[in-house]
């Protein structure tokens, strides 16, 4: 026998005609014979040589077509494995049609690019399969792997896009998954805050913004609606948001610091009250005679601005100084970035013949002094420019009394005569927007009552060397020496100090 099986020895037509052996290969199979037809030979390979692989699909881009008017073509990028020479590809239906391709390009062994009409995509058909065969004819299929014209997406989270008390504005953003067109906006249901509108703008945004109109509610309150995205095509998405108004912030400085301008907000409303004005003693000897009295003029009140609508930066910061009261002299002044309240005017005492001065200047004046034999001094005038009425475009502030009468208030003048009483502040709710609080009383004179709004009054009329300071944090002033016979340089009383109030 023959050492070796050569093609010569066999009959080609009983080789190629044999029925498959249906027994499967065993460990030692390592090699097989296979014919080769071009040569008309048989030829040994390994086993692992000839197993047939298939291709594989991961991915196609874009996912979403925008079929539009339907003109032109759309590319698709193909990825996944085996894509050998033959390689072809096509579209099916959601119905299981097919659709061809105009061209199949292979880039790679693991990248298709497939160009389509757009005209072969309809909205009705989809979702698009992608099918791919390879040269060995073995085929996958990428399920749902296009769609046609899809809806905007919101890029947005829904909830709560934040607050504001006054005004604001606040930012939604959607993308179109064609890129074909920006995305609009529209109110589908739920309300704004009053005064608030949305506006698109370009690149799938649009802002909802406005000053809030009416009354403002008096706590938070949320407002909330429903946004419609669409597209050219009237793909719709929809999502619920919702803005919170919030109720008014009231801060109250007692002493100087900054304040901070919350987000979205324009204008505040803001009290400055000054320090209030203290008494001096008049520096003359003690009366010989102990029935000689001097008749004492109380402190003026710190000038006062009440200014609403005073406009603001939102996010900045504003410089706050709360003016301290007199030490037995004029207040000191209290500033809200440009509105300053002048301190109140020194209230005088006077204990001899001639003994008399002069109220002193401020925000309020304060009274002036008088002896029992000589002239009165004159009442201190107001600095605090004024306006008539509660706008409070300058503020309020009112002159002392002469001879000896109280100091002014924000309200009211000190009253005249000796040891008359103080001028009245004014009210206001802007602590917190119920209670009334009556701020700048001018200090009594020697034999009077301190002004509404915590103006220092005078003790018992026999308790002498005693005074009666004015209320801190409402910028009083202090209240005049009593009418008893004092020694030289007797009490002398401090104004209140002042405050400022922030409305927001």
């Amino acid at each position: 026998m023959a050492g070796k099986i050569r093609a010569s020895n066999l009959n080609k037509s009983v080789v190629e005609n044999q029925t498959d052996n249906p027994s499967a290969a065993v460990a030692d199979d390592d090699s097989v014979l296979i014919l080769d037809k071009s040569l008309g030979q048989l030829r040994k390979t390994n086993t692992q040589n000839i197993g047939l692989k298939a291709p594989t699909v991961t991915a196609v881009s874009p996912t979403n077509v925008l079929r539009g008017e339907a003109q032109g073509t759309v590319s698709f990028t193909v990825t996944g494995t085996q894509f050998n020479a033959g390689t072809s590809a096509k579209l099916i239906t959601n119905g299981g049609s097919d659709v061809q391709f105009n061209s199949v390009t292979i880039d790679s062994l693991t990248q298709l690019t497939c160009v389509a009409n757009r005209s072969d995509f309809l909205n009705a058909n989809e979702p698009y399969d992608v099918s791919v065969t390879n040269g060995t004819g073995l085929n996958v299929i990428l399920v749902n792997a296009i769609n046609v014209d899809g809806a905007p997406t919101f890029t947005t989270a829904a909830g709560s896009l934040g607050s504001c008390r006054a005004s604001g504005s606040f930012i939604v953003e959607a993308a179109d998954p064609e890129s074909g067109s920006d995305p609009q906006f529209a109110l589908e249901s739920g309300s704004f805050p009053p005064g608030m509108s949305i506006t698109n703008q370009d690149s799938g945004r649009a802002t909802i913004s406005g000053s809030i109109t009416g009354t403002l509610p008096s706590t938070d309150t949320v407002f909330n609606f429903r946004l419609k995205a669409f597209d050219a095509n009237s793909n719709v998405s929809f999502r619920d948001f919702s803005i919170t108004v919030l109720g008014p912030s009231f801060t109250s400085f007692t002493s100087s610091g900054t304040y901070s301008v919350p987000s979205g907000t324009t204008v505040v409303d803001v009290l400055v009250v000054a320090g209030g004005g203290g008494t001096n003693a008049y520096p003359g000897a003690r009366p010989a005679d102990p029935a000689i009295h001097g008749n004492n003029g109380g402190g003026g009140a710190g000038g006062l601005i009440f200014m609403p609508g005073f406009p603001v930066t939102p996010g900045g910061t504003v410089s706050v100084t709360v003016g301290g009261g007199g030490e037995f002299g004029t207040g000191q002044d209290s500033v809200f970035g440009t509105l300053t309240a002048k301190g109140g005017g020194v209230g005088k005492q006077a204990f001899y013949i001639i003994g008399y001065q002069p109220g002193g200047a401020g925000g309020s004046g304060g009274g002036g002094g008088k002896s029992d034999r000589g002239p009165g001094g004159a009442a201190g005038p107001a600095t605090q420019p004024t306006q008539p009425g509660n706008s409070g475009a300058y503020g309020f502030g009112n002159p002392g009394g002469s001879q000896g009468g109280g100091g002014g208030g924000a309200g009211t003048s000190g009253q005249p005569g000796p040891g008359g009483n103080g001028g009245d502040g004014k009210a206001y709710t802007i602590a917190d927007g119920t209670t009334s609080v009556v701020y700048a009383g001018g200090g009594g004179g020697s034999s009077g009552s301190g002004g509404t709004g915590g103006g220092g009054p005078n003790p018992a009329p026999s308790v002498s060397d005693q005074v009666q300071d004015g209320l801190d944090g409402r910028g009083s002033g202090g209240g005049g020496r009593p009418v008893a016979a004092g020694p030289v340089n007797s009490p002398r009383s401090t104004g209140g100090t002042g405050i400022v109030i922030v409305k927001s």
